[in-house]
């Protein structure tokens, strides 16, 4: 009887300690993972997520399907992830707008802070407040006075009334009174396209989409979003610094799972995805090279995350009068 007891004994330490028996390894993942995703194939954070599923099947072994469905705000897509079983085989991919859906839609298929879980806080992504060379603005303060010349004639673009470029923009407006027309664009290209053209003037979207045509003197980048410069556009200096500190203008993506998803699964997807964003090249290549900050919080910090970001955005909401329905 002694022999299976020191053996126990043996096992348990060995779990407590996280090394792997033979025949005591974890299974999971032991097939396919799916990824549900509210954003377009070719966007900077799709393209992102294709590369952590490329290491996370070179590590485990185990294929990473991502399922895009762009449209209604992301909101297909994630009530699709929120009825798929919650063993943590499902994932889906959101951003600081999805705390926010319940003060801009009357009615909503799940409940955000129910519903889901979350699992890691992933990157910040820059914003780069960008402009037509036509506005006249090289900076923040210019192209509040640009638009207060010339009420009723500038425009600026988003890809969605509760998209975080519209609110932003929709708060800045408020604030400096100014008179501006939303226009709405299908996707980026669209978008990009009727920038360049000068059809639209103003937009605040990820900075890696602008870098080209901001070299190339097409589009004009006068800001960027948060507290921090972009490392791609160093001498551009940050929406901080220009005194628009009184909120976050900071947008992050970050990866969630049905709700009752097992403690342990998710937490090794984050474990996992701190080991990869650890990975110098992938770091350098994927992250930073693309205007990603790396964060790969823990889930505990990102449900505090979620928590002021839903307080904070909430009262961003009330100023710009966003509302979907």
């Amino acid at each position: 009887m002694r022999k299976p007891a020191r053996f126990s004994i043996a096992v348990s330490m060995c779990v407590m300690l996280g090394i792997a028996l033979p025949g005591f390894a974890q299974s999971y993942p032991d097939k396919p993972l799916r990824l549900f995703s509210g954003f377009p194939p070719g966007a900077p954070i799709d393209s992102l997520t294709r590369q952590i599923g490329a290491e996370l099947t070179k590590s485990w072994g185990q294929p990473f399907i991502i399922e895009n469905g762009p449209g209604a705000n992301g909101i297909i897509s994630a009530d699709n992830c929120r009825k798929s079983a919650n063993d943590a085989y499902s994932y889906c991919m959101f951003d600081r707008t999805i705390p926010l859906l319940p003060y801009l839609y009357a009615k909503l298929p799940f409940d955000v802070m129910r519903d889901f879980e979350p699992v890691s806080n992933m990157v910040y992504t820059a914003l780069a407040l960008t402009v037509h060379p036509s506005v006249g603005a090289n900076n923040l303060k210019e192209l509040i006075a640009a638009a207060r010349a010339r009420p009723g004639t500038l425009n600026y673009a988003s890809l969605g009334p509760a998209t975080t470029a519209n609110l932003l923009m929709g708060w800045l407006k408020k604030q400096e009174s100014l008179d501006m027309t939303h226009i709405v664009y299908k996707g980026p290209p669209d978008l990009f396209r009727a920038l360049v053209a000068g059809e639209s003037h103003i937009t605040f979207l990820g900075v890696g989409g602008f870098l080209g045509f901001h070299k190339a003197g097409k589009l004009k980048i006068i800001g960027i979003s948060g507290d921090k410069r972009s490392p791609l556009v160093a001498e551009v200096p940050s929406l901080a610094e220009q005194g628009l500190t009184s909120i976050d203008t900071r947008v992050w993506f970050g990866l969630f799972a049905p709700a009752g998803a097992p403690r342990d699964r998710t937490g090794r997807m984050h474990l996992e995805l701190k080991r990869i964003f650890a990975i110098p090249a992938f770091s350098e290549k994927s992250l930073v090279a693309a205007g990603f900050e790396p964060i790969a919080n823990s889930p505990e910090e990102f449900a505090r995350d979620l928590v002021r970001d839903r307080a904070s955005g909430a009262e961003l909401i009330k100023i710009s009068g966003a509302r979907v329905e």
